[in-house]
Protein backbone atom coordinates (compact mmCIF):
# COMPACT_ATOMS: atom_id res chain seq x y z
CA UNK A 1 0.00 0.00 0.00
CA UNK A 2 1.32 3.11 -0.87
CA UNK A 3 0.67 6.07 1.65
CA UNK A 4 -1.46 9.01 0.99
CA UNK A 5 0.09 11.41 -1.26
CA UNK A 6 0.54 14.92 -2.05
CA UNK A 7 1.38 16.13 -4.98
CA UNK A 8 1.75 19.46 -6.99
CA UNK A 9 -0.18 19.30 -9.49
CA UNK A 10 -0.20 21.41 -12.97
CA UNK A 11 -3.72 21.72 -14.49
CA UNK A 12 -5.79 23.73 -17.19
CA UNK A 13 -7.85 26.42 -15.81
CA UNK A 14 -9.39 28.50 -18.34
CA UNK A 15 -12.55 29.45 -19.60
CA UNK A 16 -14.48 27.84 -21.88
CA UNK A 17 -16.20 28.95 -25.02
CA UNK A 18 -19.67 27.60 -24.43
CA UNK A 19 -23.05 27.63 -26.49
CA UNK A 20 -27.02 27.34 -25.70
CA UNK A 21 -29.44 25.11 -27.79
CA UNK A 22 -32.81 24.53 -27.56
CA UNK A 23 -35.49 26.70 -25.93
CA UNK A 24 -34.82 29.85 -24.81
CA UNK A 25 -37.87 31.04 -22.25
CA UNK A 26 -37.97 34.75 -21.32
CA UNK A 27 -39.49 33.97 -18.04
CA UNK A 28 -37.02 35.44 -15.46
CA UNK A 29 -38.07 32.44 -13.23
CA UNK A 30 -37.96 29.40 -14.89
CA UNK A 31 -35.13 28.33 -16.95
CA UNK A 32 -34.09 25.40 -19.47
CA UNK A 33 -30.65 25.24 -21.00
CA UNK A 34 -29.04 23.07 -22.77
CA UNK A 35 -25.08 23.92 -23.45
CA UNK A 36 -21.77 22.46 -23.80
CA UNK A 37 -19.04 21.97 -26.67
CA UNK A 38 -17.76 20.07 -29.50
CA UNK A 39 -17.50 16.94 -27.46
CA UNK A 40 -18.73 15.11 -24.07
CA UNK A 41 -20.07 17.45 -21.84
CA UNK A 42 -22.35 16.63 -18.46
CA UNK A 43 -23.23 17.82 -14.81
CA UNK A 44 -23.14 15.28 -12.07
CA UNK A 45 -23.88 17.71 -9.04
CA UNK A 46 -25.12 21.02 -8.33
CA UNK A 47 -25.65 23.07 -5.41
CA UNK A 48 -27.74 26.70 -4.94
CA UNK A 49 -25.46 29.55 -4.01
CA UNK A 50 -25.85 30.97 -0.39
CA UNK A 51 -25.67 33.92 -1.85
CA UNK A 52 -29.09 33.51 -4.16
CA UNK A 53 -26.98 34.67 -6.86
CA UNK A 54 -27.62 31.87 -8.70
CA UNK A 55 -26.36 27.90 -9.10
CA UNK A 56 -22.75 25.93 -10.08
CA UNK A 57 -22.89 22.58 -11.40
CA UNK A 58 -19.79 20.23 -11.97
CA UNK A 59 -19.22 17.19 -14.28
CA UNK A 60 -16.71 16.60 -16.92
CA UNK A 61 -16.25 17.52 -20.37
CA UNK A 62 -13.55 16.82 -23.28
CA UNK A 63 -14.37 19.65 -25.53
CA UNK A 64 -11.98 22.06 -24.56
CA UNK A 65 -8.81 19.61 -24.43
CA UNK A 66 -6.24 18.35 -26.62
CA UNK A 67 -7.43 15.39 -28.04
CA UNK A 68 -10.86 13.02 -27.25
CA UNK A 69 -9.10 11.30 -24.52
CA UNK A 70 -8.51 14.72 -22.62
CA UNK A 71 -11.57 14.61 -19.79
CA UNK A 72 -11.67 16.90 -17.09
CA UNK A 73 -13.13 18.76 -14.31
CA UNK A 74 -15.72 20.98 -15.76
CA UNK A 75 -17.21 23.33 -13.00
CA UNK A 76 -20.29 26.19 -14.70
CA UNK A 77 -21.58 29.04 -12.66
CA UNK A 78 -24.97 30.18 -13.40
CA UNK A 79 -26.85 33.26 -12.70
CA UNK A 80 -30.51 33.31 -11.70
CA UNK A 81 -31.78 33.62 -15.32
CA UNK A 82 -29.59 30.35 -16.20
CA UNK A 83 -27.29 32.80 -18.11
CA UNK A 84 -23.14 31.05 -18.01
CA UNK A 85 -20.82 33.08 -15.95
CA UNK A 86 -18.10 31.16 -16.16
CA UNK A 87 -16.93 27.98 -17.51
CA UNK A 88 -13.80 26.26 -16.09
CA UNK A 89 -11.66 22.93 -17.01
CA UNK A 90 -9.08 21.43 -14.63
CA UNK A 91 -7.08 18.56 -14.83
CA UNK A 92 -4.10 16.81 -17.14
CA UNK A 93 -3.92 14.91 -20.15
CA UNK A 94 -5.96 12.03 -19.39
CA UNK A 95 -8.95 11.53 -17.85
CA UNK A 96 -10.40 13.37 -14.31
CA UNK A 97 -14.24 13.38 -13.65
CA UNK A 98 -15.88 15.59 -10.75
CA UNK A 99 -19.03 13.42 -9.17
CA UNK A 100 -19.83 16.32 -6.28
CA UNK A 101 -19.19 19.42 -4.85
CA UNK A 102 -20.11 21.38 -1.77
CA UNK A 103 -20.18 25.24 -1.37
CA UNK A 104 -17.12 26.83 1.50
CA UNK A 105 -17.17 28.99 4.39
CA UNK A 106 -15.40 31.69 2.19
CA UNK A 107 -17.60 31.52 -0.58
CA UNK A 108 -15.86 29.41 -2.96
CA UNK A 109 -16.42 25.42 -4.09
CA UNK A 110 -14.62 22.06 -3.17
CA UNK A 111 -14.76 19.71 -5.76
CA UNK A 112 -13.94 16.09 -5.66
CA UNK A 113 -13.34 13.29 -8.14
CA UNK A 114 -10.84 11.30 -9.50
CA UNK A 115 -7.82 11.52 -11.92
CA UNK A 116 -6.10 9.59 -14.11
CA UNK A 117 -3.78 12.34 -14.70
CA UNK A 118 -2.17 12.67 -11.61
CA UNK A 119 -2.52 9.51 -10.00
CA UNK A 120 -0.55 5.94 -10.18
CA UNK A 121 -0.42 5.71 -13.69
CA UNK A 122 -2.66 5.89 -17.09
CA UNK A 123 -5.98 3.90 -15.62
CA UNK A 124 -4.81 4.10 -12.14
CA UNK A 125 -7.52 6.64 -11.42
CA UNK A 126 -6.82 8.11 -7.67
CA UNK A 127 -8.88 10.53 -5.62
CA UNK A 128 -8.82 14.11 -6.54
CA UNK A 129 -9.64 16.99 -4.52
CA UNK A 130 -9.92 20.63 -5.82
CA UNK A 131 -10.05 24.07 -4.18
CA UNK A 132 -11.81 27.25 -6.26
CA UNK A 133 -11.90 30.43 -4.92
CA UNK A 134 -15.91 32.11 -5.58
CA UNK A 135 -14.78 33.09 -8.83
CA UNK A 136 -13.75 29.35 -9.97
CA UNK A 137 -10.08 30.15 -10.15
CA UNK A 138 -7.92 27.17 -8.44
CA UNK A 139 -6.41 27.62 -5.26
CA UNK A 140 -5.08 24.21 -4.24
CA UNK A 141 -5.42 20.53 -5.56
CA UNK A 142 -4.62 17.03 -3.65
CA UNK A 143 -4.44 13.41 -4.59
CA UNK A 144 -5.14 10.46 -2.38
CA UNK A 145 -4.96 6.88 -3.06
CA UNK A 146 -3.34 3.31 -2.93
CA UNK A 147 -1.21 1.81 -5.77
CA UNK A 148 -3.79 -1.42 -5.85
CA UNK A 149 -6.97 0.25 -6.42
CA UNK A 150 -9.13 2.65 -8.28
CA UNK A 151 -10.14 5.34 -6.10
CA UNK A 152 -13.01 7.79 -6.89
CA UNK A 153 -14.02 9.92 -4.64
CA UNK A 154 -18.35 10.39 -4.71
CA UNK A 155 -19.19 13.13 -2.03
CA UNK A 156 -17.87 15.71 -0.07
CA UNK A 157 -18.96 18.16 2.91
CA UNK A 158 -17.31 20.97 4.43
CA UNK A 159 -17.95 21.13 9.04
CA UNK A 160 -18.58 24.22 11.02
CA UNK A 161 -14.48 24.03 11.91
CA UNK A 162 -13.40 23.85 7.97
CA UNK A 163 -12.28 20.45 7.99
CA UNK A 164 -13.83 18.07 5.26
CA UNK A 165 -14.63 14.77 4.79
CA UNK A 166 -15.03 13.33 1.51
CA UNK A 167 -16.71 9.95 0.70
CA UNK A 168 -15.04 7.70 -1.68
CA UNK A 169 -14.94 4.09 -3.09
CA UNK A 170 -11.42 1.76 -3.77
CA UNK A 171 -11.73 -1.13 -6.29
CA UNK A 172 -9.06 -3.39 -5.66
CA UNK A 173 -7.16 -4.13 -8.98
CA UNK A 174 -6.29 -7.87 -8.60
CA UNK A 175 -9.43 -8.85 -7.26
CA UNK A 176 -12.48 -6.37 -8.26
CA UNK A 177 -13.68 -6.17 -4.47
CA UNK A 178 -14.72 -2.46 -3.41
CA UNK A 179 -14.61 -1.19 -0.15
CA UNK A 180 -16.15 2.65 1.00
CA UNK A 181 -13.26 5.16 2.11
CA UNK A 182 -14.20 8.03 4.32
CA UNK A 183 -11.21 10.39 4.56
CA UNK A 184 -11.71 13.79 6.81
CA UNK A 185 -9.14 16.71 5.93
CA UNK A 186 -8.07 19.78 7.18
CA UNK A 187 -8.89 23.55 5.62
CA UNK A 188 -6.14 22.57 3.57
CA UNK A 189 -6.53 19.44 2.30
CA UNK A 190 -3.95 17.89 4.86
CA UNK A 191 -4.96 14.41 5.92
CA UNK A 192 -6.75 13.87 9.34
CA UNK A 193 -8.14 10.57 9.28
CA UNK A 194 -9.31 7.82 7.09
CA UNK A 195 -11.79 5.08 7.44
CA UNK A 196 -12.50 2.02 5.40
CA UNK A 197 -15.74 0.21 5.69
CA UNK A 198 -16.52 -3.69 4.08
CA UNK A 199 -16.09 -6.77 4.42
CA UNK A 200 -13.21 -8.91 3.55
CA UNK A 201 -15.69 -11.39 1.23
CA UNK A 202 -18.20 -8.69 0.01
CA UNK A 203 -18.22 -5.44 -2.12
CA UNK A 204 -19.79 -2.30 -0.88
CA UNK A 205 -20.15 1.21 -2.60
CA UNK A 206 -20.57 4.51 -1.28
CA UNK A 207 -22.80 7.30 -2.86
CA UNK A 208 -23.30 10.46 -0.47
CA UNK A 209 -21.95 11.08 3.42
CA UNK A 210 -23.50 13.94 5.49
CA UNK A 211 -23.25 15.33 8.36
CA UNK A 212 -25.90 14.42 10.95
CA UNK A 213 -27.41 16.21 13.49
CA UNK A 214 -25.64 14.61 16.68
CA UNK A 215 -22.00 15.56 15.34
CA UNK A 216 -21.37 12.17 13.27
CA UNK A 217 -21.87 11.13 9.98
CA UNK A 218 -24.43 9.60 7.57
CA UNK A 219 -23.09 6.90 4.72
CA UNK A 220 -25.95 5.99 2.51
CA UNK A 221 -24.45 3.71 -0.34
CA UNK A 222 -25.15 -0.20 -1.48
CA UNK A 223 -24.01 -3.40 0.16
CA UNK A 224 -23.62 -7.16 -0.92
CA UNK A 225 -25.83 -9.74 1.19
CA UNK A 226 -26.95 -13.16 1.51
CA UNK A 227 -30.23 -14.28 0.63
CA UNK A 228 -29.70 -18.37 1.16
CA UNK A 229 -27.28 -19.20 -1.87
CA UNK A 230 -27.73 -15.88 -3.56
CA UNK A 231 -25.54 -12.21 -3.45
CA UNK A 232 -27.89 -9.70 -4.19
CA UNK A 233 -26.83 -5.72 -3.40
CA UNK A 234 -29.06 -3.59 -0.56
CA UNK A 235 -29.36 -0.12 0.34
CA UNK A 236 -26.94 0.35 2.92
CA UNK A 237 -26.90 3.06 5.97
CA UNK A 238 -24.09 3.22 8.02
CA UNK A 239 -23.96 6.05 11.39
CA UNK A 240 -20.16 7.27 12.39
CA UNK A 241 -19.43 9.29 15.42
CA UNK A 242 -17.61 12.33 14.90
CA UNK A 243 -14.18 10.68 14.36
CA UNK A 244 -15.22 8.19 12.08
CA UNK A 245 -16.26 5.35 14.11
CA UNK A 246 -19.17 2.87 13.39
CA UNK A 247 -21.83 3.30 15.50
CA UNK A 248 -24.56 1.03 13.53
CA UNK A 249 -25.82 0.04 9.96
CA UNK A 250 -28.87 -0.96 8.73
CA UNK A 251 -29.69 -2.84 4.98
CA UNK A 252 -33.22 -2.34 3.08
CA UNK A 253 -34.21 -4.12 0.25
CA UNK A 254 -34.97 -7.92 -1.39
CA UNK A 255 -33.46 -10.63 -2.95
CA UNK A 256 -33.32 -9.30 -6.34
CA UNK A 257 -31.10 -6.25 -5.79
CA UNK A 258 -31.44 -2.35 -4.79
CA UNK A 259 -28.81 0.47 -5.24
CA UNK A 260 -28.79 3.48 -3.13
CA UNK A 261 -27.48 6.86 -4.87
CA UNK A 262 -28.48 9.77 -2.18
CA UNK A 263 -29.47 10.30 1.01
CA UNK A 264 -31.00 13.62 3.30
CA UNK A 265 -31.66 14.20 6.88
CA UNK A 266 -35.46 14.67 7.66
CA UNK A 267 -36.62 17.55 9.89
CA UNK A 268 -37.15 15.19 12.85
CA UNK A 269 -33.52 13.18 12.21
CA UNK A 270 -34.16 10.49 10.36
CA UNK A 271 -33.06 9.97 6.78
CA UNK A 272 -34.35 9.23 3.33
CA UNK A 273 -32.33 7.36 0.56
CA UNK A 274 -33.48 7.03 -3.21
CA UNK A 275 -32.05 4.94 -5.48
CA UNK A 276 -33.57 2.46 -7.21
CA UNK A 277 -34.82 -1.61 -6.71
CA UNK A 278 -35.28 -4.50 -8.57
CA UNK A 279 -36.88 -6.75 -5.58
CA UNK A 280 -39.87 -4.09 -5.28
CA UNK A 281 -40.06 -2.70 -9.16
CA UNK A 282 -42.46 -3.71 -12.05
CA UNK A 283 -41.36 -7.39 -13.74
CA UNK A 284 -38.47 -6.53 -15.80
CA UNK A 285 -37.37 -3.65 -14.84
CA UNK A 286 -35.84 -1.90 -12.00
CA UNK A 287 -37.93 1.62 -10.41
CA UNK A 288 -37.38 4.39 -8.79
CA UNK A 289 -36.90 3.54 -4.85
CA UNK A 290 -37.84 6.08 -2.25
CA UNK A 291 -37.12 4.79 1.52
CA UNK A 292 -37.55 6.70 4.96
CA UNK A 293 -36.04 5.75 8.19
CA UNK A 294 -36.08 7.27 11.59
CA UNK A 295 -33.16 8.25 13.17
CA UNK A 296 -31.82 4.99 14.30
CA UNK A 297 -32.34 3.69 11.14
CA UNK A 298 -35.50 1.40 11.07
CA UNK A 299 -37.80 1.89 7.78
CA UNK A 300 -40.61 4.14 8.21
CA UNK A 301 -42.37 3.93 4.51
CA UNK A 302 -40.78 2.93 1.00
CA UNK A 303 -42.45 4.29 -2.16
CA UNK A 304 -41.67 3.25 -5.96
CA UNK A 305 -42.18 5.20 -9.15
CA UNK A 306 -41.89 4.42 -12.90
CA UNK A 307 -42.55 2.61 -15.61
CA UNK A 308 -42.03 -1.32 -17.18
CA UNK A 309 -38.56 -0.35 -18.19
CA UNK A 310 -35.30 0.88 -16.73
CA UNK A 311 -35.91 4.19 -14.04
CA UNK A 312 -33.58 5.29 -11.34
CA UNK A 313 -33.34 8.26 -8.68
CA UNK A 314 -29.91 9.57 -8.51
CA UNK A 315 -30.28 12.42 -6.29
CA UNK A 316 -33.11 13.63 -2.91
CA UNK A 317 -33.39 16.75 -0.85
CA UNK A 318 -35.35 17.71 2.14
CA UNK A 319 -36.82 20.72 1.22
CA UNK A 320 -37.18 23.46 3.69
CA UNK A 321 -40.97 22.90 4.80
CA UNK A 322 -40.23 19.28 5.02
CA UNK A 323 -40.92 17.81 1.91
CA UNK A 324 -38.91 15.29 -0.43
CA UNK A 325 -38.05 16.04 -3.57
CA UNK A 326 -36.29 13.13 -6.34
CA UNK A 327 -34.54 13.55 -8.90
CA UNK A 328 -32.99 11.46 -11.62
CA UNK A 329 -34.41 9.11 -14.98
CA UNK A 330 -37.44 7.66 -16.52
CA UNK A 331 -37.67 5.59 -19.47
CA UNK A 332 -39.95 6.44 -21.99
CA UNK A 333 -42.03 3.04 -22.29
CA UNK A 334 -43.90 2.65 -25.47
CA UNK A 335 -45.02 -1.29 -25.63
CA UNK A 336 -45.51 -3.44 -28.53
CA UNK A 337 -47.47 -6.48 -29.01
CA UNK A 338 -44.86 -8.59 -26.47
CA UNK A 339 -44.75 -5.61 -24.19
CA UNK A 340 -41.21 -4.64 -24.99
CA UNK A 341 -40.32 -1.24 -24.87
CA UNK A 342 -40.62 0.33 -28.93
CA UNK A 343 -40.15 3.98 -27.93
CA UNK A 344 -36.47 5.50 -29.76
CA UNK A 345 -37.27 8.29 -26.99
CA UNK A 346 -34.63 6.44 -24.13
CA UNK A 347 -34.66 8.52 -20.79
CA UNK A 348 -35.98 11.34 -19.76
CA UNK A 349 -35.10 13.54 -17.08
CA UNK A 350 -37.44 12.95 -14.05
CA UNK A 351 -38.14 15.09 -10.85
CA UNK A 352 -41.03 14.44 -8.36
CA UNK A 353 -42.11 15.66 -4.87
CA UNK A 354 -43.46 13.64 -2.03
CA UNK A 355 -44.82 14.58 1.29
CA UNK A 356 -43.12 13.55 4.59
CA UNK A 357 -45.33 10.76 4.34
CA UNK A 358 -44.56 9.18 0.84
CA UNK A 359 -47.00 10.51 -0.92
CA UNK A 360 -46.62 11.97 -4.53
CA UNK A 361 -47.35 15.76 -5.12
CA UNK A 362 -46.21 15.72 -8.60
CA UNK A 363 -43.94 14.73 -11.03
CA UNK A 364 -42.31 15.89 -13.88
CA UNK A 365 -41.01 14.18 -16.93
CA UNK A 366 -38.39 16.61 -19.00
CA UNK A 367 -37.21 15.03 -22.01
CA UNK A 368 -36.56 15.70 -26.15
CA UNK A 369 -34.54 13.87 -28.76
CA UNK A 370 -32.33 11.35 -27.08
CA UNK A 371 -31.21 10.59 -23.54
CA UNK A 372 -31.76 13.24 -20.83
CA UNK A 373 -30.59 12.32 -16.90
CA UNK A 374 -30.90 14.54 -13.87
CA UNK A 375 -27.96 13.55 -11.48
CA UNK A 376 -28.43 16.49 -8.82
CA UNK A 377 -31.40 18.08 -7.68
CA UNK A 378 -31.00 22.13 -5.08
CA UNK A 379 -33.79 24.11 -4.07
CA UNK A 380 -33.20 27.87 -4.24
CA UNK A 381 -33.60 30.70 -2.00
CA UNK A 382 -37.57 30.53 -3.58
CA UNK A 383 -38.33 26.84 -3.21
CA UNK A 384 -37.80 26.17 -6.59
CA UNK A 385 -35.61 23.05 -7.94
CA UNK A 386 -32.54 23.16 -10.04
CA UNK A 387 -31.83 19.87 -11.76
CA UNK A 388 -28.27 19.14 -13.46
CA UNK A 389 -27.23 16.31 -15.88
CA UNK A 390 -27.18 16.01 -19.29
CA UNK A 391 -28.75 16.00 -22.76
CA UNK A 392 -27.71 13.70 -25.54
CA UNK A 393 -28.30 15.19 -28.80
CA UNK A 394 -26.02 15.31 -31.88
CA UNK A 395 -23.69 15.88 -29.29
CA UNK A 396 -23.86 14.98 -25.26
CA UNK A 397 -23.96 18.90 -23.28
CA UNK A 398 -24.85 20.19 -19.92
CA UNK A 399 -28.62 20.04 -19.00
CA UNK A 400 -29.81 22.46 -16.48
CA UNK A 401 -33.67 23.18 -15.61
CA UNK A 402 -35.09 25.51 -12.74
CA UNK A 403 -38.57 23.38 -11.88
CA UNK A 404 -40.97 25.33 -9.89
CA UNK A 405 -41.89 24.28 -7.00
CA UNK A 406 -44.93 23.20 -8.28
CA UNK A 407 -43.86 21.03 -10.52
CA UNK A 408 -44.23 23.70 -13.57
CA UNK A 409 -41.22 24.45 -15.68
CA UNK A 410 -40.56 26.52 -19.28
CA UNK A 411 -39.27 24.31 -22.01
Amino acid sequence: MKPLVLLALMLLSVPNPWYVVGNQPQHLAAFYRVFGGKNYDASADVIALKSASGVVVAGRSNSYGVGSMDMNFNIVKLDNNGSVVWDKNYGGQETEEAFALCETRDGGFMVVGSSDSYGGGPDMKDIWIVKLDKNGDRQWAKIYGDDDSIDEARSVIQLEDGSFVVLANATKITSGKSDILLIKTNEKGDLIWKREFGLPSNSEIGAQVIANKEGGFIIAGSKEVRFQNKIAWNFWLIALDKDGVKLWEQTYGGKMGEQANAIAQTQDGGFVLAGYTYSFAKEGSHDIWVLRTDAKGSKLWDATAGTNSTDEALDVLVTRDGKIAVAGYIDVFVPDANNENSSKEGNNAFVMLLDDQGKTLWRKNIGGNGDQRAYGIAEDVNGDFIIAGYNEGETTDHLVVKVYKNGDVKQ
